[in-house]
Order: structure tokens, then C-alpha cells, then sequence
């Protein structure tokens, strides 16, 4: 439907008329009556041994687009009998309908054939459709993207599918050639590529609902395999107000997940080659909240807003919990700034190599009596603020007190950078030490 509809310049389905679906048949039966789609694309990856698209080899010498475009046309005529109610019932649009024999892998992807393994939910032999969804299966691949395998991004509302899948289509009409998807090699980095483009035009409130699968697969005689890669909606939000509000901070964040930092020339391969922890952990829900920072270069990676938007939609923190942290950090950068740079820069470095709590609460006790020491008015926090610091966040959630110290950490680099950068280490101060459980 999809491929319908970008085919005919039409925004809905109810739009499309008899003569739109014969343009499309038209165009399609062009392209895979070429061996370049009949065997390199269609009978390889898709759609085995198709007789529909004449995919079978055996075809090669029957296989022109008049043959193709009669089998496409074909399908559109059968009889239906929707007031029959012994008539089958499509698995997928669930009307009634005249087609008793069984569609197997070789007209529509994984549904499996006798004894071929199969991924269809019954694990039936082969799948019960009706003519007019076998139909449609037939355009998928116009708009699929031929990675090392075949991908397939399923998203709602439908009008995602569309901006999705404009490229692949795009492609097609350019080259006469399945799309390949600029030649990404992983279906995730593709996929958060693409959002980051399509998310500049989109408004965080119209993707509240929003959800996106990506389906990629290879179903050829050699085998069946599928991999379902679900894009949860806060991630999809997330990555949408990235790219509307501070895409250079994203850009940021994605180069620390990495396994090394790519040089300026090797951005491009890395985006298409090699796996990232940041797109992994967001997709399998666990925290990027220490990607926000660089400790190398003490650089807050990203802007206040964007680390805020992520830790209240994506983490689930409270965002009054949010601006308590913030306003700790601040009196935090109040008193380090007046210290001396290598005082400085080791207060900082105490903050970063805490591991444990109670390295975590030294930091506070030191920072409080660099406060004393300085005469700076003012405690830095009452008993009850530090207790809620310290004992406030289980040790397991991604609302932890780590998160705390991530969030401290971004606000002392984002508002102390130059000045730390600058900071002599040379001269040393003896180390103040506290053991766990004092004071």
C-alpha cells in the first residue's frame, strides 16, 4: 500500500483509483521482468521461486513485463465471497474471500511450504490470504531497502511509512535498481539515520502514539531468518527532539558508542558499518545517560535541555527531582570555581572516579569543606538534601545515585570547561582520604 501510494503522489488510501494501481503494475512488471530483480533481488532474498513475479528460473525465457503485469492484474480479478460464511477468512485483512489454496514463502515472505521451517504464527503449512493482500505483498519490493538482507520498517501512523519509505522509492525511479540504502550494512544505524531526518520536521506531541518495527529478513532456499527490532516510543520522541533541538549534542553522544572515536573521515564508514552502544542500549532500554559526557576532554556532549527531555521522558525522572540535582551542581560550580586550578581539576577527578558510595559522599564532605575553607556564606546542602542524595536512588535502577553523579558531572563540565581545560595538574596536593563509613 505504501509503495501505492508514493507511486500515485497520494496521501491516503482511500485516494488511490483503479488507474493508479495500473501505473503501479505497469512500473513494477518493468523492473522485475529484469534479471537484475528476478534473480539478483526477488528469487534470492524476497520472494523464492516466485510464479506471481515469474522469479522461478526456470521462467527466464517466458519472464517479460506484459507476462508479469497479467499475473499482477490477475490477482485483482479473482471473485471474493464475502457473504459466504463458510468462505476462508484472510489472516491479515480479515475479509472473506474465494482463494482456497494455501500461499506459501515463494508469494509472500516467511509463511514457510511443507516441511520448510516457517515463521508464521500458527505454524501452519503456508499462510490463508486473499487475493488483494497477496497482491499488495507483490509491491513490497519497490520500497524495501536491500541491506545484507532485506528491510522492512513498519511504523504508525501509516504517514511515517510513507516518509520512510520515500527513499527507497526515490532510489528505484533514479537507478532502475532495488534501493540499498546508501549502502548502511546495519538495519539500526540506517534506521536512527533516517529518524534524525525525518525527526526535524516532526513535532515531539505528533509522535505521542507513535510506534516503529523494523522487519529485516532474508527468505530464499538456502534458509528463513527475521530479526524484529522494536523502536520504543520514548526513544522515538527522544531521537525527534534530537534532532529538532540540538542535533550537534546527538551527533555527540552517538560518536562516544562507538568501540573508538571515528577521525573526521571515517565518520560516514562507521555510520554504516559498525554496531553503536549508544543505538543498542537505547533500543534495549537500558541508560546513555554516560554518553552525555566526555570525561577525556571534560565536555558536556550535549545541551541542558536535551539531557533534561531524555532523563524525564526516556528515564522516567521526576523532572522537581531533576532540577533539585541541577541546583546542587550549581552551588556545587560555585565553590570550585574559586578554587585554585589544581585543586581544581582533583576535585573533579574525585567526582569522576567515584565507584562506590561512599566515594560519592566523600566528594560532597570535601566540597563542603572547601566551602568552609573559602568563606564562601552558606552550607552547601541541609542534612535532609544530602541523605536524599545519597540514599534517595536504588543502586540497580538507572535512576541511581550514578545517575546523580552523571548529572553533577555534566553541569560542572558544561559550566566550568574552559576553565578545567586550562587547570595545571602539575603541582599536588596531598589526597584527603576517606574511608568507607566515616564521616
Amino acid at each position: 500500500m505504501v509503495a501505492l501510494l508514493l507511486l500515485s503522489g497520494k496521501e491516503k488510501p482511500e485516494e488511490l483509483t483503479e488507474e493508479d494501481v495500473e501505473k503501479a503494475v505497469e512500473f513494477a512488471s518493468q523492473l522485475y521482468a529484469r534479471k537484475e530483480w528476478s534473480s539478483g533481488y526477488i528469487h534470492a532474498m524476497m520472494l523464492p521461486n516466485s510464479g506471481i513475479l515469474m522469479a522461478n528460473p526456470s521462467m527466464s525465457k517466458k519472464r517479460t513485463p506484459e507476462a508479469i503485469k497479467a499475473n499482477l492484474l490477475a490477482l485483482l480479478s479473482e471473485p471474493e465471497d464475502p457473504e459466504d460464511p463458510n468462505a476462508p477468512t484472510c489472516e491479515i485483512c480479515g475479509r472473506r474471500h474465494a482463494r482456497l489454496k494455501p500461499v506459501y514463502r515463494s508469494d509472500f515472505p516467511l509463511v514457510g511450504t511443507g516441511g520448510v521451517p516457517n515463521y508464521f504464527p500458527s505454524g501452519k503449512d503456508g499462510a490463508n490470504i486473499c487475493s488483494h493482500c497477496l497482491f499488495l505483498s507483490q509491491m513490497m519490493p519497490l520500497i524495501a531497502y536491500r541491506l545484507p538482507r532485506v528491510l522492512v520498517i513498519h511504523a504508525y501512523p501509516y504517514e511515517l511509512m510513507l516518509e520512510f519509505h520515500r527513499e527507497a522509492l526515490d532510489d528505484v525511479r533514479k537507478t532502475e535498481l532495488a534501493s540499498v540504502a546508501r549502502n548502511f550494512r546495519r538495519p539500526e544505524n540506517f534506521l536512527f539515520e533516517k529518524l534524525i531526518e525525518i525527526g526535524t520536521s516532526l513535532e515531539t506531541g505528533k509522535l505521542e502514539n507513535a510506534s516503529i518495527t523494523l522487519y529485516y529478513f532474508v527468505n530464499n532456499n538456502q534458509g528463513q531468518e527475521v530479526d524484529v527490532i522494536y523502536i520504543p516510543n520514548p526513544v522515538l520522541r527522544f531521537v525527534a527532539f534530537a534532532a529538532r533541538v540540538d542535533r550537534r549534542g546527538w551527533n555527540n553522544i552517538v560518536a562516544m558508542g562507538w568501540r573508538r572515536r571515528p577521525s573526521g573521515d571515517e565518520v560516514e564508514e562507521f555510520k554504516r558499518r559498525y554496531p553503536n552502544d549508544v543505538y543498542a542500549r537505547l533500543l534495549s532500554g537500558k541508560s546513555i545517560l554516560p554518553y552525555f559526557i566526555d570525561p577525556h576532554s571534560r565536555r558536556a556532549n550535549s545541551s541542558w535541555r536535551l539531557l533534561s527531555f531524555y532523563c524525564s521522558e526516556v528515564l522516567g525522572l521526576d523532572k522537581d527531582a531533576l532540577e533539585f540535582v541541577k541546583r546542587v551542581a550549581d552551588r556545587i560550580v560555585e565553590t570550585l570555581e574559586k578554587l585554585p586550578d589544581n585543586k581544581l581539576s582533583r576535585r573533579v577527578r574525585e567526582l569522576e572516579r567515584a565507584e562506590k558510595l561512599y566515594q560519592f559522599e566523600g566528594f560532597f564532605i570535601r566540597v563542603e569543606k572547601d566551602r568552609q575553607e573559602l568563606g564562601i556564606p552558606g552550607a552547601l546542602m541541609g542534612f535532609d538534601d544530602f541523605a536524599r542524595i545519597l540514599t534517595s536512588y536504588g543502586e540497580d535502577l538507572n535512576v541511581s545515585w550514578k545517575t546523580v553523579r552523571n548529572l553533577l558531572l555534566f553541569r560542572i563540565y558544561e559550566r566550568l570547561h574552559d576553565k578545567l581545560m586550562k587547570a595545571s595538574e602539575d603541582v599536588e596536593e596531598p589526597e584527603e582520604e576517606f574511608e568507607e563509613g566515616e564521616e
